[in-house]
């Protein structure tokens, strides 16, 4: 659901359907697509009366009747949206007389399966973010479990939408997973669900996946595979929610089945290009030629998407005719079509029974993957035996980390508050800095937060101590430097979504409190800020608030964190504060 009609979205409707050789639903071949429930929420959010026609059509019907497309025959699997609940204990749906509180919040989301015509669904689940303390993820996977039993019991006894059913799984261990799984069995068993056929749908790996944490990813799903009861191991389907690229054979030497992913779009958004021989994203604008055959590549033109990316033409054609969303269309079906080759490698492997071989020979090319596959010979005799004949230059395996910090979901925004603590601005600061909170703590020592003190070190010199860095957090407000430290707030996990009017809310009044309650500590008010949700905030705080918040860029190309580090936003930055500060260059 990418807008008001099935023509809409941006990027995702050349994704989709716009292209007309090479979108998804123009393909001869049928591609299995997928959705999540609450996507509306980026896209309508806040139309009950735009969202009840998805409701009364369904996707696929809506995407027929728009696109007058003679068939669309490919199976749609509708995720639950639980990785919405992850930072938000809830969603407010009352404007689309909705609700997915407490016990009802598993059969909102199958109704809204349902009336979107999910071929294939999964159950409502909350997912682990790494470094969950043990007893809130136990919590957090009890709930899931209890939602997949409720679901499940409620699409036995229905005659009228009969989806196969996804079981998501959750672990933070190959132990945890393990119980997880042997409780799932357990319950459908007990609850005269044991001959109902479902799959399971591993979750919580995407941060593993982007942390590296390899290791971790085989061994959740070793604890998975080896509690699925050996007689019912053949009719088990594994998903794996989030991850695909150059770890899918890997995955599918360990069982798995189908993947789902939308890195290739998050790699596009960031202009990044995947190369087809080493598999590696590169910067699109820093590229001399296209060395790629896939079916996108043979019609595209490198001179021309580098041209319109750099354009400041926005929400009309390009010189070439095209929107810039065809050419960021561009790069993510190129991105998606790398993962397709290979899955079909991998496929073309298993029919053949040479997907050991295959295996062994794919990750000669990939380095960081030696480990990996060595710990899963560990346990694997043939495997084992396959690779002493085979010589590979294998890294030093993973250390684990003793100094990860443990999160936790349960901080609420009482748990800090800088205006009832006593605080004090630093003397001597002439302007206050305001930065959004980042996912690595301490925030000073995050990438985003590390690169702007580098760029205003560079350019201003000892004048950076003239600034006053206040970090902007989507839980808590504005939190000083002098407080990163604090329990409270590297504890914390939680991201700020733009369709949290709620909290965006308390998060704006407790800026404009700040800034009022501070407004005679210092020369001018900065905030630096790209992502959506976040900019809101200081946009809303500098309408309300009596001092001047200048919110920059003025101008950013979108409203996306990788807007962050433009270089022509950060210069940007740079000449206010010079201008302010009254810095010869």
């Amino acid at each position: 659901m990418t807008g008001t009609t099935a023509r809409g979205g941006g990027l995702w409707k050349y994704i989709l359907q716009a292209d007309e050789l090479n979108s998804l639903l123009r393909r001869e071949a049928p591609v299995p697509l997928m959705s999540q429930v609450l996507h509306f929420l980026d896209f309508i959010p806040n139309r009950p009366h735009e969202l009840d026609k998805w409701r009364k059509q369904g996707i696929k019907q809506r995407y027929i009747n728009d696109l007058s497309l003679k068939n669309f025959s490919s199976p749609l699997f509708l995720d639950s949206g639980g990785f919405k609940l992850l930072w938000n204990k809830s969603v407010n749906l009352s404007a689309y007389n909705l609700s997915i509180e407490n016990e009802k919040a598993s059969q909102t989301i199958l109704e809204l399966q349902r009336e979107f015509e999910g071929d294939i669904v999964a159950t409502l689940d909350y997912p682990l973010p790494p470094g969950l303390t043990q007893a809130e993820a136990e919590e957090r996977m009890q709930k899931s479990i209890e939602n997949a039993i409720s679901t499940a019991l409620e699409l036995q006894k229905r005659s009228d939408y009969q989806p196969f059913l996804y079981v998501a799984a959750h672990g933070q261990n190959r132990d945890s997973m393990g119980r997880y799984v042997k409780q799932v069995f357990d319950r459908f068993q007990t609850q005269n669900l044991k001959n109902y056929p479902f799959g399971l749908a591993v979750g919580s790996l995407v941060p593993l996946r982007g942390s590296h944490k390899l290791l971790t990813i085989v061994n959740i799903l070793q604890g998975l595979q080896e509690n699925i009861p050996k007689k019912r191991h053949n009719e088990i389907p594994i998903h794996v929610f989030g991850v695909t690229g150059n770890i899918v054979p890997i995955l599918a030497y360990l069982g798995v089945d189908s993947f789902d992913s939308s890195t290739y779009v998050q790699e596009t958004r960031s202009l990044s290009y995947i190369d087809p021989v080493t598999r590696r994203t590169q910067p699109i604008l820093e590229m001399d030629k296209l060395i790629c055959d896939c079916r996108v590549c043979k019609n595209a033109n490198l001179e021309e998407i580098q041209k319109a990316l750099m354009s400041d033409i926005r929400g009309r054609p390009q010189e070439s005719g095209h929107y810039k969303s065809k050419y960021y269309g561009d790069i993510a079906l190129h991105n998606l079509e790398m993962d397709f080759q290979i899955v079909d490698e991998t496929k073309k492997a298993i029919e053949a029974d040479q997907l050991q071989d295959y295996l062994i020979q794919y990750t000669e090319n990939f380095p960081q993957l030696h480990s990996v596959l060595e710990a899963i010979a560990q346990e694997d005799e043939s495997l084992r035996v396959r690779l002493s004949r085979t010589i590979v230059s294998t890294p030093p395996k993973q250390k684990p980390n003793l100094d990860e910090r443990l999160i936790s979901l349960k901080y609420t925004p009482d748990d800090f508050d800088i205006l009832k603590n006593g605080y004090q601005p630093s003397k001597g600061k002439q302007v206050l800095l305001i930065i959004p909170c980042s996912g690595g703590k301490p925030y000073s020592q995050s990438r985003s937060h590390r690169w702007i003190a580098e760029c205003l070190e560079k350019a201003l010199g000892d004048n950076t101590k003239l600034l006053e860095k206040v970090t902007l957090s989507g839980l808590y407000g504005l939190v000083p430097e002098k407080y990163e430290q604090e329990e409270t707030i590297l504890g914390y996990d939680f991201r700020l979504e733009r369709f949290n009017t709620e909290q965006i809310t308390l998060v704006t009044d407790r800026v404009v409190a700040y800034l009022e309650h501070y407004t005679n500590y210092y020369e001018a008010y900065i905030g630096y800020a790209t992502s959506s949700a976040y900019r809101t905030v200081l946009e809303q705080a500098a309408k309300k608030a009596s001092c001047s918040l200048q919110v920059l860029p003025v101008k950013p190309k979108s409203r996306r964190f990788t807007e962050f580090f433009r270089r022509e936003n950060i210069t940007e930055l740079i000449e206010r504060i010079s201008t302010i500060l009254k810095v010869e260059k």
